[in-house]
């Protein structure tokens, strides 16, 4: 019966050993601090508001101060949890997210460093990630694509420096405020890569802009601009795009089957942490030793099972074989 028990402890996260780690892990905490966030980015929004400030100032820093000292405590409650090994703690790049903006909101700065403040402040909104576990899977996706993101960016940048070198030479009489130097050309087809307006700046190269002293420009490309424009955008947005698109996929699907089933059992589902075939977690994951114990522990209920399947079988066959005997 205590074996049974400590293994359906574990299963639900590592069997908290301690009244701070029970109630760390327990729902209640999980959405007193969800509310606390989302208080906090509501109060510092209604702080850009002038009439709110002069109404209700009063009662949105003592709300401000209250949603801060919740912050303090989850900070110390965390730490506690470790037991023995408070370092561990830190550990979790996201629990280190946590300590830096509630240290930078307790911090004492004056009136030169209130920016720096405000900032703080503001970052407690995005510990929104680091209480939903699946904005955490999103979040780290995103990280692990960042290298492929930065050469992506490096062929983009090329094809954006190529086509704008093309533009100073093709537009650049007809059109010198927007393609009078290689600066100016780059803006504009930055401008362009994001569709805003393109079409009006395709049209003035095609049919050409008046001059200064009011004459028609002869400098048109009703065939170059159109090649020039809609080339530009299919392979700069519509190619790049996908290529972003298919490398924050291909990042989801490399996401460690343990991290996805974390996340689950966080939000309270009871699915496993993986299947038998899946690899265990890694190590770098948060709450990678729970998933660990807990696959083992499923792993070893499975073992468990199949022993008792073939001890039934065994024992089906021995009383196959007395009877064959007794009738012979």
């Amino acid at each position: 019966m205590k074996q049974s028990e400590a293994k359906r402890a574990l299963a639900q996260g590592g069997a908290p050993s301690n009244t701070a780690a029970r109630l760390v892990h327990s729902g209640m905490f999980k959405s007193v601090v969800l509310g606390a966030i989302l208080a906090g980015a509501i109060i510092v929004g209604l702080e850009t508001v002038p009439a709110a400030r002069e109404s209700i100032g009063g009662v949105l820093v003592a709300i401000d101060r209250f949603v801060l000292a919740i912050f303090v405590l989850e900070v110390i409650l965390k730490i506690a949890a470790e037991g023995r090994r408070p370092w561990r703690y830190f550990a979790d790049p996201w629990n280190v997210f946590d300590f830096t903006v509630t240290v930078v909101c307790l911090l004492p700065l004056d009136a030169q460093f209130a920016q720096v403040l405000r900032l703080g402040r503001v970052g407690r909104s995005l510990r929104l990630v680091t209480a939903l576990p699946r904005l955490q899977l999103i979040v780290g996706a995103l990280l692990r694509s960042l290298p492929s993101f930065g050469w992506i960016t490096l062929l983009l940048f090329t094809l954006l420096y190529a086509y704008s070198v093309m533009g100073v030479f093709l537009f650049g009489e007809n059109d010198p405020e927007r393609f009078g130097s290689l600066w100016s050309s780059m803006l504009t087809m930055f401008s362009v890569l994001t569709l805003e307006g393109w079409f009006d700046i395709m049209h003035d190269q095609m049919v050409g802009l008046p001059r200064s002293d009011g004459s028609a420009s002869m400098e048109t490309s009703p065939v170059a601009a159109p090649i020039f424009f809609v080339s530009f955008i299919l392979s700069g947005t519509m190619i790049f795009l996908n290529l972003l698109v298919g490398v924050i996929v291909n990042s989801m699907s490399e996401m460690p089957n343990g991290e996805t089933a974390l996340s689950k059992v966080r939000d309270g589902e009871t699915a496993p942490f993986a299947t038998p075939a899946s690899p265990l977690p890694s190590l770098h994951a948060p709450g990678a030793e729970a998933a660990h114990v807990t696959l083992l522990v499923e792993r070893l209920a499975r073992m468990e099972a199949t022993l008792a399947e073939v001890r039934e079988a065994l024992r089906e066959e021995s009383r196959e074989e007395s009877r064959r005997r007794s009738r012979a």
